[in-house]
């Protein structure tokens, strides 16, 4: 049954929710327009080329790559072979066009180390680390949203509970954390692999510790949400028309109050990958994360450019998605 429509009032207040009219007639959320989508793909495009640019001037400010890269200890005729095979005798200008030219078709060049493509690298690697980035998401939603919506309708012990929960996570370090559950559940009970990948056991730990800051950190902003929609007039409105309470939290709480958490799912996607390197070299998981650091370590460029692309791509990405996402729930979004 669709929920009961509210006064022009409740209804600027309740965007996009039930059967509320938005105040400047944009009406109920549907499919976003393909102007609002084009606006943000410009947008994600000029962000992506900056990012780009970036990371090619980068290395370059910092000497000749080859020189850094062999601490000198090498012949000047080895210098210059190498200089050749990797397009750094060329003018800049020249290298940034065929940097560019090599990005369309997907060619992020090779692995100064090791000579394998920089594109099977990752692609190799960001497989292992995403069965664990997307699993603690899962975890991070089901734990964090009726928690923090529990909390903040309920109130009493659960609330404290959540609360002081969250400023744990939230205080300490991801990798004491790890050091903690390898300590108990690998060390002192031995339920548990420590190291390595493997089957799901070798997931389990590595899966909990990159939920549990997220999981503070969207307890505590679904709690502050819910509890700010719960003293809105849009609510009063549907419970002095005799909505029941359930049906008040359900309706007209919850898709107002998981606005910001549609944000954060997409900016945090692209940020758990990259910030997996603490947790993956914990775990000895051979992921995205220890091949960055791994070739920050040897100062394999071709290398460091691909994995800060790759990071670039998913949280631009994931910003884009969420951008649509919230002009889909609320239509005020899509003429800003």
């Amino acid at each position: 049954m669709a929920a009961p429509s509210l006064p022009a009032r409740a209804a600027r207040h309740a965007p996009g929710v039930g059967c509320t009219v938005a105040p400047d007639g944009a009406g109920r959320g549907g499919l976003v327009d393909s102007s609002y989508i084009a606006r943000r793909a410009v947008q994600f495009a000029i962000v992506l080329w900056l990012l780009v640019t970036i990371l090619f001037i980068i290395p370059r400010l910092q000497g000749d790559p080859i020189l850094l890269l062999t601490e000198g200890d090498i012949e000047p005729a080895e210098v210059e072979k190498l200089r050749i095979a990797y397009g750094l005798d060329r003018p800049v200008p020249v290298q940034y066009v065929e940097y560019l030219g090599g990005l369309l078709t997907g060619d992020l060049g090779t692995s100064i180390k090791t000579g394998q493509e920089v594109t099977d690298l990752l692609n190799q690697r960001i497989r292992r680390t995403l069965t664990l980035v997307v699993p603690s998401k899962f975890v991070v939603l089901i734990v964090a949203i009726p928690l923090g919506t529990i909390a903040a309708v309920k109130r009493g012990w659960i609330d404290v509970f959540a609360v002081g929960m969250s400023l744990v996570f939230q205080s300490v370090p991801n990798f004491f954390v790890a050091i903690l559950l390898i300590f108990i559940f690998g060390v002192k009970l031995q339920w548990l692999p420590t190291f390595g990948s493997g089957g799901l056991d070798h997931h389990l730990l590595p899966v909990l510790v990159l939920a549990a800051y997220p999981i503070a950190r969207y307890t505590r902003l679904m709690r502050a949400q819910v509890m700010d929609a719960l003293h809105s007039d849009y609510v009063r409105t549907a419970r002095a028309k005799g909505l029941a309470e359930v049906a008040v939290v359900r309706r007209h709480v919850l898709k107002n109050a998981l606005l910001p958490i549609v944000t954060l799912i997409g900016l945090d996607f692209g940020t758990l990958v990259g910030g997996s390197i603490i947790i993956e070299t914990v775990f000895s998981w051979p992921g995205f994360g220890t091949l960055t650091l791994d070739a920050v370590l040897r100062k394999d460029y071709p290398v460091i450019q691909g994995a800060g692309m790759t990071v670039g791509i998913l949280v631009l990405t994931g910003s884009l998605l969420a951008d649509i996402a919230y002009g889909y729930v609320d239509p005020r979004i899509r003429r800003r």
